[in-house]
Order: structure tokens, then C-alpha cells, then sequence
């Protein structure tokens, strides 16, 4: 009987970490977007809010350029992003409220009339640590391309989001207690 009860109280502490890790690839990430862009091109202010699912998330609210339907030419002009993270908190770099990752891209016009954005930093790799615990992400943001008098939304997406958390006290009490009972559940010797 006291067997079983030891064992069972193994098993419940292996469970109880083990469903913590499984939630290791989901993070909560939110914030803004602001631009700077040359004459003739608009930015419509956007914000974002989304949780990773097996490490990846998409975002395709990240704002808005307007190209004016009497776009100039434009060759290499450059224009800055800049996205701000709210969440997760904690991110090195930044404060522990938000930090902001500045992307520039070069806008050159097409052979459509239009333009086309391509950013020259696109990817960028960030690690946190709060209270639920440390890990990292990976932001990339998609190139834009805008036809005169169109507007097209910036969107991009999220990879490889992992965390770490910082396990629960009572896991590990369980854990703890768990181990030190091991000793007890030795089988007979048979002689």
C-alpha cells in the first residue's frame, strides 16, 4: 500500500513538470509600429497582439504604406520601422516594459509604376527573462510592394519562440519529496 502511494506520488510530480514543458513553445508577444517613409508613401500606425504555437506566430497588422497616385521615382530612398515590444516583458536591450527593434529598408521604384520595399535587416533575434521565466524569439518582417494609389499591410512573423519557465515551488516540493522516498520503494532480496 505504501508502495503504490510512492509511486503514485512519482508519477503525479513527473506529470505536473512535464505538462509545464509542454507549454515551453508558446509565448505571448504585443506591441506598435511607427515609420518614417519619403514623400509620396504613407504609414498607417499599427499594433499587434498574438500567442506562438509550436514557436511560430503570424502577424499581418503590423500597419499600412500608401503610395500617392502620383508617385515620384524613387531610387534607393530609405525609409525606417520601428516595432516595439511590449510582451513578452523583459527583453534584453530594453527596459522591463518594451523594447524597440529598428528595421530601414530601401524603397526603389518598380516596373509597374509602383514601388517596392525591401528591408535590409529583416530578421532579428531577441531574448527575454521574467518571471515566468527566460527564452528567446526570432522577429522577420515580409518586403512590401505598393501599386500607385494602393495601400498593402506590413505583416511578418515569429519563429523558433521557446521558454523556459521557472518551475512552480509546489512541483518541485513534490519532485523533492518524490526522490527522497525513493529509497524507500527498494525491492526484496530473495535469498
Amino acid at each position: 500500500m505504501k508502495r503504490t502511494f510512492l509511486v503514485s506520488m512519482f508519477l503525479v510530480a513527473v506529470v505536473a513538470l512535464a505538462a509545464q514543458r509542454a507549454r515551453a513553445d508558446e509565448i505571448t508577444l504585443a506591441g506598435t509600429t511607427s515609420s518614417t517613409s519619403p514623400l509620396g508613401i504613407t504609414f498607417a500606425l499599427g499594433s499587434f497582439n498574438g500567442t506562438t504555437s509550436g514557436g511560430f506566430a503570424g502577424f499581418s497588422n503590423l500597419g499600412s504604406y500608401t503610395l500617392s497616385s502620383t508617385a515620384g521615382t524613387y531610387t534607393n530612398d530609405t525609409l525606417a520601422l520601428t516595432v516595439v515590444f511590449t510582451l513578452p516583458a523583459g527583453i534584453n536591450g530594453g527596459g522591463t516594459t518594451s523594447f524597440a527593434a529598428n528595421l530601414f529598408g530601401n524603397v526603389n521604384t518598380n516596373a509597374q509604376g509602383g514601388v517596392d520595399i525591401v528591408f535590409t535587416n529583416p530578421t532579428q533575434t531577441f531574448t527575454f527573462s521574467n518571471a515566468s521565466g527566460g527564452g528567446s524569439f526570432t522577429f522577420n518582417l515580409n518586403n512590401v510592394s505598393l501599386s500607385p494609389g494602393g495601400t498593402t499591410v506590413v505583416s511578418g512573423f515569429v519563429t523558433g519562440g521557446s521558454l523556459d519557465p521557472v518551475p512552480e515551488p509546489s512541483s518541485l516540493l513534490l519532485l523533492g519529496a518524490g526522490l527522497l522516498l525513493m529509497p524507500l520503494l527498494r525491492t526484496k532480496r530473495l535469498c
